[in-house]
């Protein structure tokens, strides 16, 4: 029956679930979300394999629901082939915190009250801000 209503089903998405979901629609718009492959090439030789990377928690990856694990490409410093070393930092404060690589990532992504609005992956440059943001808001019991 078309145009009916839509029954409630386990496999019906959340609310939740879809923001999640265009969030990071919109972080692959902005940043891409790049394969550990492309990684690699972007970093060259000059560093262990993505996979490793993420495995020291020097970057963060999201896994898929295909099971591949992809990494936002705001971590990179495409023009010189490195991870923004402020990166592992946030990552290290997270796992001590608990918290999972996809909400440290979208954390990085979205406006920031102890940043005056601004995202703190736009100042992954100013590392003593960003990481006052990060220890206030990482380390917050709820």
């Amino acid at each position: 029956m078309r145009g009916g209503p839509v029954p409630v089903t386990s496999e019906r998405p959340t609310r939740s679930a879809r923001a999640a979901c265009a969030r990071w629609v919109a972080i692959e718009n902005e940043f891409g979300l790049l394969t550990g492959g492309e990684v690699d090439v972007l970093l060259r030789s000059s560093s262990p394999p993505a996979g490793c990377l993420a495995a020291e928690r020097r970057i963060l990856g999201v896994a898929t629901k295909a099971g591949r694990v992809l990494y936002p490409g705001f971590q990179f410093d495409r023009q010189v082939g490195v991870v923004h070393p402020v990166i592992a930092e946030v990552a290290q404060l997270g796992l001590e915190a608990g918290w999972k690589d996809r909400h440290l990532l979208q954390w990085l992504c979205v406006p920031n009250g102890y940043l005056a609005g601004e995202r703190p992956v736009d100042i992954l440059d100013n590392r003593e801000r960003l990481l006052a943001a990060a220890h206030t808001d990482l380390e917050a019991l709820w």
